[in-house]
């Protein structure tokens, strides 16, 4: 009884991802648009965005600066994911802001459809919902927050270290970008440091809560898709208005699907084609014999970025189950006995129903469980690739 004692609120299923979109400056669902909190919090947005994309540019310059050189290869493979994690929060944070209005629009129809009495929201079995979301988006921000400060503050913590052994500063900053100026040079330096940590938190925020925003949304349609399921189970003989209830939610639920296909795919296929590079690179860089602290952090990196594509795949793979359960429930409702017309209308829901609703990355590959297996497979061959390029190379050095 005390489960149902506090009634769960629609927003308790955005709250995390929204917390994080308040930090870069992207308006929160349901706020008010012309005050001047709105207003300041699109000029935070916009110089977010602009010194992302700063560090973007700059990140290619030096490494194409250096591939030019061909003078450190393990320098180059480090540079490599680091700008492919700043590109892939860039196209990720731009699907937010292009759709905004599709977004809000998907969440408004969920939360009109939303259970909003403690009844409903025990038969629905939304307090576990409730409990999933908030343990998996905690946990996965955390992982994130932890993985980004550690490579933005690592180099400061080895200046201390350093100074503190030997007497030396050697000036590090946390990421490998091109300079027109002498940034060693004091004042410079801790605007540079303060800079790249900027940049560094935005790229993570931007991928952090598009991602948790994308899994809540699909979270929410799959506790539509159970309601659908336990209305038609549930339902009496001939009784055409329940029956006629659930076809208008499973129908509201299609199209919201649909609708979040058509805004996430484009991203969705660039994260899968990017995070198979990214994890290749990080694991690259951990088996490459760097340095304890540097591995620390790439290890760091190479599970959130495991973390991160199978969270995608996991909750595209949880629609297509929970959207695959609708013709079962129907049949395993009370139709034997029920009028000829009710079995037919019955018979054309779990006709329609049997078409899985899934996600796709641009029709290329569907977001489940078993892309997550093919994006390993491809990482771990890039990976054997990479090495086998790499390795006599450095036995060539050696001799």
């Amino acid at each position: 009884m005390e489960q149902t004692a506090e009634l769960v609120g629609f927003e308790s299923f955005i709250r995390v991802p929204e917390i994080f979109f308040t930090l870069i400056g992207v308006a929160r669902y349901g706020e008010p648009q012309g005050t001047v909190r709105a207003h300041l919090k699109r000029v935070l947005f916009w110089s977010s965005y602009a010194n992302t994309f700063f560090c973007l540019i700059i990140e290619h310059i030096y490494f194409v600066k250096a591939a030019g050189n061909f003078t450190n290869f393990l320098q180059l493979t480090a540079l490599a994911p680091c700008m492919g994690f700043t590109a892939l929060s860039f196209v990720k944070i731009m699907t937010i802001k292009l759709h905004e209005a599709k977004l809000v629009d998907i969440l408004r129809r969920l939360e009109e459809m939303f259970p909003k009495t403690a009844a409903l929201q025990t038969r629905y079995g939304v307090f576990q919902y409730n409990r999933e979301s908030q343990v998996v988006m905690k946990s996965f921000s955390v992982l994130y927050m932890i993985l980004i400060w550690i490579f933005n503050l690592l180099p400061l913590v080895s200046m201390v270290v350093g100074y503190y052994t030997d007497g030396s500063w050697q000036k590090q900053l946390p990421y490998f970008m091109w300079y027109w100026y002498d940034w060693h040079q004091p004042g410079y330096f801790e605007l540079t440091f303060l800079h790249q940590n900027w940049g560094g938190f935005d790229s993570a925020v931007f991928n952090l809560s598009t991602d948790l925003m994308f899994c809540a949304i699909i979270l929410l349609l799959c506790l539509q898709f159970d309601i659908v399921a336990y209305r038609l189970k549930h339902a009496l003989p001939d009784d055409h208005e329940e029956l006629n209830g659930c076809v208008r939610i499973h129908q509201s639920v299609i199209e919201l699907s649909n609708e979040l296909e058509s805004i996430f795919s484009p991203s969705l296929l660039v994260n899968f084609l990017g995070s198979s590079v990214i994890i290749c690179l990080v694991g690259f860089q951990a088996t490459a014999g760097i340095s304890a602290a540097d591995l620390f952090k790439f290890v760091l990196f190479l599970v959130s970025s495991l973390v991160q594509v199978f969270l995608l795949c996991y909750y595209g793979n949880k629609l297509i189950v929970a959207s695959d359960q609708i013709p079962y429930s129907a049949f395993e409702g009370h139709w034997i006995g029920a009028s000829q017309s009710y079995q037919r209308s019955l018979l054309f829901v779990m006709m329609r129903s049997t078409k899985l609703q899934k996600l796709t990355a641009l029709k290329f590959s569907i977001v489940s469980l078993a892309s997550y297996s093919k994006i390993l497979s491809s990482s771990f061959s890039y990976f054997t690739l990479l090495k086998a390029m790499y390795e006599p190379n450095e036995n060539i050095k050696d001799m």
